[in-house]
């Protein structure tokens, strides 16, 4: 018989990245749901119930960081993974964006994890690895 896929939403607003982390994730055998803002990724995330999300931190409506903090609020997304995506780095001055200071700043137990764009394959894998296994 055969085991069902794991199940990844990836939620960004670039459409091209959001095709690149999809081939990466399908090439590695799991099954792929894509939004495009922070709403969608909670309405997605509840009715999809995924092993995993892959989040952007900057997007239109609804921002990854409020998006992040919605699905830690809530019973049915509360313990999926999210590894969150982020230019930020880049484009801000001062301390990085990472587990820490988003622990720090939103008060809410920190993502699984954290890949800096532009999106490495290796490194986003060897992320998702120490994460889901």
């Amino acid at each position: 018989m055969m085991q069902d896929k794991r199940k990844v939403l990836i939620v960004d607003d670039d459409e091209g990245t959001r095709e690149f982390v999809e081939a990466i994730m399908a090439n590695e055998g799991w099954a792929t749901v894509e939004g495009r803002n922070g709403r969608e990724a909670i309405e997605l995330a509840e009715q999809e119930q995924p092993d995993l999300i892959i989040l952007d931190v900057m997007m239109p409506e609804m921002d990854g960081f409020e998006a992040f903090q919605q699905l830690r609020s809530q019973f049915l997304t509360k313990d999926i993974p999210v590894v969150m995506l982020t230019a930020l780095n880049d484009l801000q001055p001062g301390p990085d964006h990472n587990e820490e200071t988003m622990e720090q700043q939103l008060g809410v137990n920190r993502p699984e994890g954290f890949v800096d764009k532009p999106v490495d394959a290796v490194f986003l894998l060897n992320t998702i690895l120490g994460v889901v296994g």
